[in-house]
């Protein structure tokens, strides 16, 4: 059975989404944002999205808010 690179590219987005909208989920990004990133890009959004989380922790060390206050 022969594969189409059209459908293993369609299944390689749609996964790619989904592990970078619950990777952003678990770091306390926008899901959305990164799911719909990685649907669009694919694998090729991981230096972004590592980028992203990157500079985002390094926000929260800046202001001292390690913890969440309710």
């Amino acid at each position: 059975m022969q594969f189409s690179w059209l459908f293993m590219l369609v299944l390689l987005s749609i996964s790619s989404g989904f592990l970078f909208g619950f990777a952003a989920y678990k770091n306390g990004l926008a899901v959305k944002r990164w799911g719909c990133v990685g649907c669009i890009l694919g694998p090729l959004t991981y230096p972004l999205f590592s980028t992203h989380k990157r500079l985002a922790d390094m926000k929260v060390r800046r202001h001292g808010r390690f913890r969440i206050e309710g």
